[in-house]
């Protein structure tokens, strides 16, 4: 009876032993998972993105005024004075029409005494022909030789005199009446009735509206090479209600200067008889990316004094679950924009970058990623 009671009792003591050692290991587990859980709530917490594949477009957008390609600087002749200013800034003119009158009194003095002096030499003539005559008559060899040479001097004279005047009235003319070199639009006039031609600064600036208009834009180097000479781009109008003209690629080098690294100087052609030098327009040039270019978000993309690179996250299971630590991952941009930057080495489609994180990390830093 009493050895009965005896092992009952231990049997009691033995299943209690069990419940609290199960109930230990219980709380044990709990305190473990708990400070686990309490410990993930202190790593830097990350925000990730998957690699993906498809092209970059890049885009630029430009914009600057309106230039024509030609302008030509006319000024009178030096010394003679402006007599009339035939036309006023903004007008529309023709090949070969006057656009300032001038005169010089010295200069039509002097063509004024050059015609006189040709009528003297006409008057001797008809004297050396009269003394040429007399000498025939007289049948003097020597008078005769005489009077002939120096009849044909005086003829010589009078020719040289003739040219002397034409040659004279020429430049007169052409000094008198300054005259447009194409067709064109007047852009300035700094010329004033009675001052002098060309006192510091042209006269008339004439614009050609037969060469055109150009729209000069620096542009990024790599987009640029997805132009050529020649290209037809859309430039668009801001003042014209964005109306659409075209325009052609006309001029595209390199930069040289070491402020002006990665850009490329644009010349763009533009034929439209309706645009106005000083008009600002606008040109839009995208380069179209590749299919199968891997992309991330530019957010990802990391630099110090080794290179490029970017957090990706690697994956590590354990008794407890998993955990997640960043592994830096070097990494070559290609090309990229505000957004997204596509690379040509250094990771694999669908692998995990961070693209976000609420301190900075380092190599091996264990993290906990957060659903974006």
């Amino acid at each position: 009876m009493e050895l009965q009671m005896n092992d009952e009792s231990f049997v009691s003591r033995k299943r209690w032993l069990r419940r609290i050692t199960g109930v230990l290991i219980a709380f044990l587990v709990i305190c473990t998972l708990l400070s686990n859980t309490l410990y993930a709530l202190t790593l830097p917490q990350v925000t990730t993105q998957a690699v993906n594949q498809g092209p970059l477009d890049q885009t630029f957008k430009g914009s600057n005024i309106i230039k024509p390609v030609e302008v030509r600087e006319l000024t009178g002749q030096a010394g003679w004075n402006v007599k009339k200013v035939l036309v006023r800034v903004g007008d529309v003119v023709q090949q070969g029409q006057p656009l300032v009158q001038y005169s010089n009194d010295e200069a039509e003095q002097q063509l004024v005494l050059e015609q006189t002096e040709l009528n003297k030499l006409q008057f001797s003539v008809e004297k050396l022909e009269y003394d040429y005559i007399q000498s025939e008559r007289n049948e003097d060899k020597g008078a005769i030789l005489a009077a002939k040479a120096a009849l044909e001097i005086s003829k010589i004279d009078i020719n040289l005199q003739q040219k002397k005047i034409l040659d004279l009235q020429a430049r007169l003319s052409s000094y008198q009446v300054m005259k447009a070199p194409f067709d064109g639009i007047v852009a300035a006039v700094n010329a004033k009735e009675g001052l002098s031609a060309g006192a510091g600064v042209p006269d008339i600036r004439l614009t050609n509206t037969q060469s055109g208009f150009q729209l000069e834009l620096q542009i990024p180097s790599e987009i640029a090479e997805s132009l050529t000479v020649n290209e037809v781009m859309d430039v668009y109008l801001p003042k014209q209600n964005n109306r659409v003209t075209q325009g052609k690629a006309a001029s595209l080098v390199q930069a040289d200067s070491a402020a002006e690294l990665g850009i490329s100087r644009l010349t763009v052609l533009l034929q439209d008889p309706s645009l106005v030098s000083g008009e600002r327009a606008e040109v839009t040039v995208t380069k179209k990316g590749k299919a199968d270019t891997l992309l991330i978000s530019s957010a990802a993309i990391r630099k110090d004094h080794t290179g490029t690179y970017v957090y990706m996250i690697e994956e590590r299971k354990g008794p407890l679950g998993n955990a997640f630590y960043a592994t830096r991952r070097t990494v070559t941009v290609d090309s990229s924009n505000e957004h997204v930057a596509a690379l040509s080495e250094g990771l694999f489609k669908e692998m995990s970058v961070i693209i976000e994180s609420s301190v900075p990390l380092l190599e091996g830093s264990r993290v906990r990623v957060l659903t974006k």
